[in-house]
């Protein structure tokens, strides 16, 4: 089930390597607009953990069984449900301690009718619809393993 904030309590928990050591994190974002939308309208900007921020070049986006960057996106002929969750994965050496975590990320969209669908509105490279739809999201989360 999909809760109704747009990062979702389930899914955040480390990555681990082959070697069985922690190696990052994840957690589970939903677009939080009306009616889903493609990959290509899709901005991402920074995630901030506890006040240390991983740049959108850091992030890797999974939806279903396929990763993407932010920069591939662009070019995604994926639609992104409204009620589907997508992963955010993060590398990060040792992952997260276990314990709450302020969470936050910052994406927008494009909204493109009438006009040439562009990559940057006001430098934030989040879309010409942030403003619209806050910009991101943030929550305090528990991680237990």
């Amino acid at each position: 089930m999909v809760e109704k904030e747009r990062i979702q309590l389930r899914g955040f928990h480390n990555t681990y390597g082959a070697d069985g050591k922690a190696d990052g994190f994840e957690f589970c974002v939903r677009t939080g607009y009306y009616k889903g939308l493609w990959l290509s309208q899709f901005r991402t900007g920074p995630v901030t953990v506890d006040g240390e921020v991983f740049a959108k070049d850091q992030l890797v986006w999974n939806f279903g069984t396929i990763d993407y960057t932010a920069d591939e996106m662009y070019d995604a002929d994926v639609y992104w449900q409204v009620n589907t969750v997508a992963t955010v994965r993060i590398r990060k050496a040792g992952g997260l301690s276990q314990g709450y975590h302020d969470v936050g990320i910052q994406f927008g969209w494009v909204c493109n009718y009438n006009s040439e669908p562009e990559k940057e509105f006001d430098g934030s490279g989040l879309g010409n619809a942030a403003v619209m739809f806050g910009g991101g999201a943030q929550r305090r989360m528990l991680l237990v393993r």
